[in-house]
């Protein structure tokens, strides 16, 4: 009590806080218990006999109290706020790991909001898990319009009728919905834009449990005769940011130049029950020939065009129902079957003995792109749950960097009374506060991240992707679940070095404390950073070099100086007649620019995905049994395979002399030449014609260069060219512009030719053949972008750890280095030392890694294009950057340590 009340006396005369005052007392206390602990008492008896000479009975029995085990509410708190002030005392430590955190977690918060939007959420409409999608097994015989699907192997597309069918005769549906999607022009105040429209049946809304915003939405009313009904409902986005005005309900607008009158808005949130369709107006489904002039659709059983869903009636399963509609779809293809012109018994099994009607959950809607994101978004949430587990690898390093200068500390806290479980649930809090605070900094980043990937991927396509950066309760759960579990996994690593402490040992803080077995955990840690930096650098390379491949893989036809766009007159309400003479004044206009080498134009763009295809009858060619042979059938202008540089192999281009009433030519390909003929040259002079058409036989007049058609990573087609003239149907062109300066600076003076012929033509998605390129490799651009982002930070956090083993480790050897430099090693054999060291544990490390990044990236091969697995150069890039990380982490250290003084290090205990 005399030393307390002393010292207490001798910081007042000095000046000093209360607080500095009870830390002077606390460490006299301390040191009391290490010379009782030394001296060969127990720990209870040594503190128990420190606090009765330092401070007297009464404050020994009130330590003894409060050092009583409790897990009540109220000690967690009080652990929770001692971690924070220990974790606030030593700011650079605490900020280097709640930022590794941050980057780690928000990284997988982002790609698990895409997941969720993609994969997981359901439609925002009423009851959706008793939504089913149709979908059927069998051959389509006539137009197809394909976005393709979630199932391989099942036609999502159904003609109008048979959709009429379903819904007018099964017994197990509420409702029967079908939906399609079309680009239409929309003219709005004097405005004039292309816009995405949905078709929808009069039932949509209302079988899906839309409400409105405003107004009303379609009713079965609303679905009659076609044309009867011009009716719209515009989507709220659409709405909010477009038509800026509250009151619109009966106003009307013009949809490809036709009145629509407005009905309502649909409820916020909602799109389609497609999902990845983000129309902007809805119009009934019968006023299908306004939307798609010249196409006829409605009254056609051969023309496979809707998408459909249905709702089950209460206590009807998918297998009940599926087994009850089987039946009809059978007797409904039954019917169409004898319609077909091919009544074989081959052409009767294909159609009608095989075709099945299936039933999917349609909780989350009908997807034609997640079957293809699906792969992606599970290599990209792979790579990130490396990163996570890097960065709780890291932190568990860095844990056991600080916990070993925290020794002494915890050696106190046992001697004080305190059992393992208090210092466990003590280190539990920390880790808690350093987890949870990191996983907030990460959710406060992860939308502003989500909308930067966002913006960049609708900038590579030119769409809007159907993603939205907003986080949903799936999302905060998941980063909750990822913050508690790093939290638990991080802290096991310092609780595990104190759980049975050496009390006399580290009560002296002998200079080997943190030796031994906790230094080898950590040079395990920071060869696990290491092992998991090497899996994100390969694939972040293999991912790379895929893109080089695909930007430079050969086309067929030349793709520099050539920009495109699209230009559709019956979006502007030009009828049918009068579509033709100026989709050709455009034409005209366009190629007499300034600047401009050549121009040509298609009803089949290319490298956009789709096709135009069917059925050829090649004189001369007879098929083998059961042949199946589609081949691409554009229409194209005079000029137009000159403007792409499309090369003649034998023969000659279309010319001015091809016209209606000249003999009807064909330019086929080398590949369509080589399949029906054998040879380019023997090609020329056949004939061609589509089955069950007249009057579309043609005469092979030339052959030209295979190109590629619908993405770059697909081979060329076989295919065959018609001229413009001699076409059935060729609305909705593509234009492709041969310029001699960089194509960006055409498209202005492109927009003012065409508005001088018209102000009402709309042209859109002008873009480059480049970024064409670019947006059909999209998905593998994202994951090659996320790659290298991950890739860095991995060989970030990889430094960061190895620094922090290198940095301890370096001071614990202190009186070694000293007595190697007084023993006469230079500088540079110090550096050398350590330098050595840690390319050894990086080498073992890699070696050992290497067999495993090979099995890694054959998860991905689907994903690669023109590149091996194994690629050396990858592999060779990867180990490159890696040892300069770790030669760089170790280079500090090692010239910290070679400036040690000998004579002061030899000093040091």
């Amino acid at each position: 009590m005399l030393l307390e009340t002393f010292t207490r006396l001798r910081f007042f005369f000095t000046g000093k806080s209360r607080a500095t005052v009870d830390e002077e007392i606390q460490f006299h206390i301390d040191r009391e218990i290490e010379a009782n602990v030394a001296a060969g008492l127990s720990p209870a008896e040594a503190r128990r006999r420190a606090l009765v000479a330092f401070g007297g009975r009464e404050r020994a029995r009130e330590q003894c109290r409060e050092q009583r085990p409790s897990w009540s509410f109220e000690m967690f708190l009080r652990d929770l706020r001692y971690g924070l002030r220990g974790l606030l005392h030593n700011p650079g430590f605490s900020t280097v790991t709640v930022l590794t955190l941050a980057l780690a977690i928000g990284a997988n918060t982002t790609v698990f909001s895409l997941i969720d939007q993609a994969l997981l959420r359901t439609l925002p409409v009423q009851d959706p898990g008793k939504l089913v999608v149709l979908s059927f097994h069998g051959e389509q015989a006539g137009h197809v319009h394909s976005d393709g699907g979630d199932t391989p192997g099942h036609e999502h597309e159904f003609s109008y009728p048979m959709v009429i069918d379903l819904r007018s005769k099964n017994e197990v549906f509420s409702g029967v919905i079908a939906s399609a999607s079309h680009d239409v022009g929309v003219t709005w105040n004097n405005r004039a834009e292309s816009v995405g429209a949905e078709l929808v049946t009069g039932n949509y809304f209302q079988t899906l449990g839309v409400n409105p915003a405003v107004g009303r939405l379609f009713v079965a009313g609303d679905e009659t005769a076609p044309g009867a009904n011009p009716l719209a409902v515009l989507n709220f986005d659409y709405w909010r940011t477009h038509l800026a005005e509250a009151a619109v309900v009966g106003k009307t607008l013009l949809v490809n130049g036709t009145p629509f009158t407005i009905v309502g808005v649909a409820a916020p949130g909602f799109h389609s029950m497609v999902w990845g369709r983000l129309p902007d107006i809805y119009v009934p489904i019968t006023e299908q020939s306004i939307v798609v002039p010249d196409w006829s659709m409605l009254a056609d059983h051969q023309s496979y065009w809707l998408n459909v869903a249905a709702r089950l009636r209460p206590g009807i399963n998918t297998a009940q129902a599926t087994a009850s509609l089987n039946p009809l779809f059978y007797s409904l293809r039954a019917a169409e079957f004898t319609s077909l012109h091919d009544q074989s018994a081959h052409a009767r099994k294909a159609f009608l003995t095989n075709a099945h009607m299936n039933l999917e959950n349609g909780a989350q809607g009908f997807s034609p792109t997640r079957q293809d994101l699906t792969t992606p978004l599970t290599i990209v949430m792979g790579m990130v749950l490396l990163v996570i587990g890097m960065a709780v690898v890291n932190v568990a390093s860095l844990l056991l960097v600080r916990a070993a200068g925290r020794a002494r500390e915890f050696s106190v806290r046992y001697a004080l009374g305190a059992t393992g479980a208090q210092v466990l649930r003590q280190l539990l809090a920390e880790g808690l506060i350093l987890g949870l605070t990191g996983a907030a900094i990460g959710l406060a980043f992860a939308p502003e991240a989500l909308r930067l990937l966002i913006h960049w991927t609708a900038a590579g396509s030119g769409d809007m992707p159907p993603f939205a950066p907003v986080l949903d309760w799936r999302v905060l759960a998941f980063t909750l679940a990822i913050a508690l579990l790093a939290s638990l996994l991080f802290s096991l690593a310092p609780a595990a070095q104190f759980w049975n402490p050496r009390l006399v040992e580290s009560l002296k803080q002998q200079s080997n404390t943190g030796l031994g077995t906790s230094l080898r955990f950590r040079r395990t840690c920071v060869a696990l950073q290491i092992g998991f930096s090497l899996l994100l650098i390969v694939a972040a390379g293999l991912f790379v070099r895929t893109i080089q491949n695909l930007r430079h893989v050969d086309t067929g036809f030349t793709t520099d100086h050539l920009l495109a766009f699209d230009l559709a007159p019956e979006l502007a309400g030009y009828p049918a007649a009068d579509v033709d003479p100026v989709e050709q004044r455009v034409l005209d206009a366009v190629a007499a620019l300034p600047g401009v080498r050549a121009a040509g134009a298609t009803n089949d763009p290319d490298l956009q995905g789709d096709g135009t295809g069917g059925d050829i009858a090649v004189s001369g060619y007879t098929p083998p049994p059961n042949e199946d042979f589609d081949v691409e059938l554009p229409s194209v202008s005079t000029g137009y395979l000159q403007t792409l540089g499309i090369p003649l192999l034998a023969g000659r281009y279309f010319n001015d002399g091809d016209t209606a009433t000249s003999q009807k030519v064909a330019v086929v390909n080398q590949l369509f030449a080589q399949h029906y003929f054998g040879s380019v040259s023997a090609a020329l002079g056949h004939h061609v014609s589509r089955p069950r058409q007249p009057l579309t036989e043609a005469t092979i007049v030339g052959v030209v260069g295979n190109a590629k058609h619908n993405t770059v990573r697909d081979p060329a087609t076989v295919t065959s060219y018609i001229p413009f003239a001699q076409s059935v149907r060729r609305s909705g062109l593509t234009y492709y512009v041969r310029t001699w300066q960089p194509p960006d600076t055409a498209a202005n003076s492109i927009r003012a030719s065409v508005a001088g012929i018209d102000a009402k033509l709309i042209v859109s998605n002008v873009r480059t053949l480049t970024a064409q390129i670019d947006e059909s490799i999209l998905n593998e651009r994202i994951l090659a972008m996320l790659a290298a982002i991950f890739g860095m930070l991995a060989a970030v956090l990889a430094g960061i750890g190895l620094y922090g083993i290198l940095a301890y480790a370096t001071a614990q050897r202190t009186r070694e280095i000293g007595i190697r430099m007084a023993l006469g090693a230079s500088r540079g054999t110090v550096i050398g030392l350590i330098v050595r060291e840690v390319l050894l544990l990086a080498g073992g490390t890699i070696l050992a890694t290497l067999p495993l990044a090979v099995l890694f990236t054959r998860a991905v091969r689907s994903q690669l294009f023109g590149v091996s697995i194994a690629d050396p150069r990858v592999y060779g890039v990867a180990i490159l950057l890696l040892v300069s990380v770790a030669t760089l982490a170790a280079f500090v250290p090692a010239r910290r340590a070679a400036t040690i003084d000998p004579a002061r290090a030899l000093r040091t205990d």
